[in-house]
């Protein structure tokens, strides 16, 4: 053992101090900084009916604005993609003049979901099996089922499921994928390199 090795209880009180003075900070800028009132996003909230909830919201108001609620908006209202297409621009400058090219791509899929939306958008517009599934739920062909087989309830399964009626599209972009991961998943077990 080191002969400075931490007690649980440290550890512990470590622990909640830490979230504690996390709160504490959010409060405190919450009340000093003023919110921004940007026009591109305004989630709707209920104004505070009682003292309770006013005193609620003046402790945790500031842990209300995060990301997570930011992608929610922009799911269910349309994404503004100028902003992401700049975020992705800047990061691939930056990544192609100081990464190496194996760091630069996990770097920008892990980062900016413009990678993948194009190809989203391509699957939607080229794939006549996805456009069919926003009007009706997606069903095997009563030829191509076995007994018992499952309904999948995810469209990519159900386009794998079907890879022969699939446009050329589709088949490339699957295929893409999924040699990406398949690759992946022999070479960096391997300790080599795969991206």
């Amino acid at each position: 053992m080191w002969p400075l090795d931490p007690s649980r209880k440290e550890v512990l009180r470590f622990a909640i101090s830490c979230r504690v003075l996390t709160l504490m900070l959010q409060a405190i800028f919450n009340a000093i900084i003023p919110d921004h009132h940007a026009e591109a996003f305004c989630p709707p909230r209920l104004a505070p009916s009682g003292s309770m909830d006013q005193l609620v919201e003046g402790l945790l108001g500031g842990l209300s604005r995060w990301d997570a609620e930011h992608f929610l908006f922009i799911a269910e209202h349309g994404p503004q993609v100028f902003v992401y297409l700049v975020h992705a621009a800047v990061l691939l400058l930056f990544g192609s003049l100081c990464m190496h090219v194996q760091v630069l791509t996990r770097f920008l899929g892990s980062s900016t979901p413009v990678v993948y939306w194009f190809p989203a958008h391509l699957l939607q517009d080229q794939e006549p099996l996805l456009r069919s599934l926003e009007t009706v739920p997606w069903k095997p062909p009563a030829g191509d089922s076995l007994p018992g087989q499952k309904v999948p309830r995810n469209s990519i399964m159900g386009l794998l499921y079907n890879w022969k009626t699939c446009s050329p599209v589709t088949r490339y972009i699957l295929g893409y994928f999924l040699s990406y991961w398949l690759l992946g998943l022999l070479l960096h077990c391997n300790f080599l390199p795969w991206t």
